[in-house]
């Protein structure tokens, strides 16, 4: 059941109230105690490493298995992998929409979704059966950063999603952790400016546990040798349901904005025929959308 929340309700998030712009109602689908407990919130690219796919689900998996509830946006590719860390761990997981409560989106998380309303929580801000446009996702992530009182950066570009997120947890005082990168990797551009402008190294969920002021894990515990174990065979599963050709097309996308059928040409240097046959599968599978023009654009 769609219950809402306004700031007058006793359930009402507080720390929102402190973001530019406040929402004004709140639509929520779950478990509402999650609101009471501490939170951390899990983000980066869509279209991850596999380290990055390791990182994401062993930190997720450790600090839910200590109580913490995990928060991300349900985005394809790392926010995914932080609330399926947590749902495996038996913890607690927030989901923060960029569109109606209602609708599974993104396609390629419905299944994950629809499990986070069963054990977790799913809240946004839009009113049932409001689609997703490239406007509602930065908006969404104030909610994300405010919601939590450490933030981790896994991987991400220098501009994007997760660095919006980020300058929004920065500007409301929350502490935020960067993974650390190789210099010349990409997805490594945004934790790497964080941690060089003040933000915090990490290294392992003891970082985050104690910033919290929470009992800290053994180094080697039980809880984060089986974190490790099954992220990293997660690592290994990434992006193997994409061919090639849908590997090439899907990494041309990053961030929000549209691009048109022949910029994706040009770059990918597909064959028209092979071109067109890769992009219908990403949407098939809900990982791309098309626009009008012959613009296509990440779903989530």
């Amino acid at each position: 059941m769609i219950r809402e929340l306004r700031p007058d309700d006793p359930l009402f998030p507080q720390p929102l109230l402190r973001v530019e712009q406040p929402p004004a109602v709140l639509y929520a689908e779950g478990d509402l105690t999650l609101l009471e407990r501490p939170r951390v919130a899990i983000i980066g690219s869509r279209h991850p490493s596999a380290y990055g796919v390791r990182i994401a689900s062993e930190a997720a998996r450790a600090l839910a298995g200590q109580g913490i509830v995990i928060v991300s946006g349900m985005a394809i590719g790392l926010d995914a992998r932080a609330h399926r860390g947590a749902l495996d761990a038996g913890g607690g997981t927030i989901a923060v929409l960029g569109a109606g409560i209602d609708l599974d989106l993104p396609l390629a998380n419905r299944a994950l979704l629809r499990e986070t309303r069963e054990r977790g929580l799913v809240l946004s801000e839009y009113p049932p059966g409001t689609p997703a446009a490239p406007w509602t996702f930065p908006k969404r992530n104030r909610i994300i950063a405010a919601l939590a009182r450490c933030l981790l950066v896994v991987e991400g570009r220098l501009k994007g999603g997760t660095s919006n997120t980020a300058e929004w947890a920065l500007r409301i005082g929350a502490k935020v952790f960067g993974v650390p990168g190789r210099l010349h990797d990409e997805l490594a551009q945004s934790p790497n400016a964080l941690i060089r402008d003040g933000g915090t190294i990490y290294t392992h969920p003891n970082d985050i546990l104690y910033a919290m002021d929470l009992p800290t894990l053994p180094e080697h515990a039980p809880e984060v040798a089986d974190a490790l174990r099954a992220s990293a065979a997660e690592g290994e599963k990434v992006r193997v349901e994409l061919s090639g050709a849908e590997a090439a097309l899907f990494d041309l996308f990053v961030g929000p904005e549209p691009v048109h059928v022949d910029a994706l040409a040009v770059r990918s240097a597909l064959q028209p025929g092979l071109l067109l046959a890769a992009l219908s599968s990403l949407e098939l599978q809900g990982l791309v959308t098309q626009l009008p023009g012959k613009h296509f654009a990440l779903a989530s």
